[in-house]
């Protein structure tokens, strides 16, 4: 999906995510209490990807544990959706949401692609086409309309299960241009949570293998998997599938962040075959180094790496707290991934970590508070820039502005003002 970029999304009903709307642009930092819906919002991006899935339905239940376990107090659907604005479009977006009742029905499913034309006055006239218009329930009809194509074609009509999404029901192949676009917004959502870095004493003592400490089935990789369990895969990708030049930049990365004395990431192949595992070659060493004797940081490090160099294909690259494991000078290396891959499409981090604040390039556009109203719903807070700007000149960035007590007299402008 080159181009085309996912400029917001919006939530209604999941837990404190009562009604939220989150502009997207660049890279996007959410700070915040705990309970203030953070990773409410990461978890939204991962529901929103996994309705791409003709599964999205059971995987609603058996990995969210169904609606139910999601909605607020009181609520009674669950709403998600986005907005994306597409490639060279003058004022062209589409916009895709569904609202879901308490047993995964689906109540409502649309999408638009909306057009937008200047008047002789400069104001945008906008023209929406409902590409897909629905209107279901257990009690009503579960039919739903699409277009053909946008020339004065009458939509057609067809019946559907209630509990399945229509823009997941055709395939590869959908009807209409715009589903494939929407498809492919959805699924090129790329949701990470903190790598498991488990040391092997706590995974024998709790029978439960960290995949990044182990060997893993050989499988082609064409990006980092969540958690990180394909990252010998991952490594062996950047090493064999890419140019010389290519590989060299990524060793590049991965000395500036562990020192100049590291002379490779190997993958070597498990004696009982089938599968590989992460080796660190260090100058000076003869042995080197297996994934399970790797410090936490240095193989999470690693595994940050291997994300940066192989995401070229997402359309929204979303992680919950970053900072895990990581001393604060790799956190401000890891920084520098994010800020270079938030130039060609939107990162979302979810963070309690000041020092990252502070190596924020620029915080005025990056860091969006998450803070509870008295109906314990979450509002989004933007920093006022030039209130930011005053206080930067006495503070080392807004992380130490927060731990000083000040964050309040900058933290001003609510999302949509």
């Amino acid at each position: 999906m080159p181009g085309n970029r996912i400029t917001e999304i919006h939530v209604k009903g999941l837990r404190a995510l009562a009604d939220v709307r989150l502009r997207l642009d660049g890279l996007t930092v959410l700070i915040g209490d705990n309970g203030s819906g953070k990773s409410s919002l990461i978890e939204a991006c991962e529901l929103l990807q996994r309705a791409a899935s003709e599964s999205f339905a059971e995987d609603v239940i058996r990995i969210h544990g169904g609606v139910g376990s999601l909605l607020r107090a009181g609520a009674e659907q669950l709403e998600l959706g986005l907005v994306i604005a597409l490639e060279g479009g003058f004022h062209e977006r589409f916009e895709y949401s569904f609202a879901l009742d308490r047993s995964g029905v689906i109540l409502r499913e649309l999408l638009e692609w909306v057009r937008g034309e200047l008047d002789d006055g400069d104001a945008v006239i906008e023209q929406r086409v409902g590409i897909i218009s629905r209107e279901g329930g257990l009690y009503r009809s579960s039919s739903f309309r699409f277009l053909i194509d946008e020339k004065d074609v009458p939509p057609v009509e067809r019946t559907i299960d209630p509990k399945r999404l229509a823009l997941s029901s055709f395939g590869e192949f959908p009807p209409h241009w715009l589903m494939v676009e929407a498809l492919a917004a959805l699924r090129g959502i790329d949701v990470h949570l903190p790598f498991d870095t488990t040391a092997r004493w706590v995974q024998r003592s709790r029978g439960q293998p960290s995949p990044l400490r182990g060997a893993a089935t050989v499988e082609p990789a064409e990006a980092l998997s969540r958690f990180g369990a394909n990252l010998p895969n991952a490594w062996s990708a950047l090493k064999n599938d890419f140019s010389e030049a290519h590989w060299r930049e990524t060793m590049d990365y991965v000395r500036l962040g562990l020192g100049r004395d590291v002379e490779s990431v190997n993958v070597r192949a498990d004696p009982g075959g089938g599968s590989i595992a992460l080796r660190l070659k260090y100058a000076g060493l003869d042995e080197q180094i297996p994934s399970f004797a790797i410090s936490d940081g240095t193989l999470a490090y690693l595994a940050f790496v291997a994300l940066y160099r192989l995401n070229t294909k997402k359309s929204l690259i979303a992680f919950d707290e970053p900072e895990t494991h990581l001393h604060p000078e790799l956190l401000q290396r890891v920084l520098g991934f994010f800020e270079a891959m938030a130039k060609e499409r939107p990162v979302l981090l979810a963070t309690h970590s000041d020092r990252l604040l502070d190596g924020l390039s620029d915080p005025a556009r990056s860091v969006v508070l998450c803070e509870l109203d008295e109906r314990r719903a979450t509002t989004l807070v933007r920093p006022d820039p030039d209130a930011l700007r005053d206080w930067l000149t006495e503070y080392r960035g807004l992380g130490d502005v927060r731990g000083a007590g000040h964050a309040a007299s900058i933290l001003t402008r609510r999302e949509g003002e």
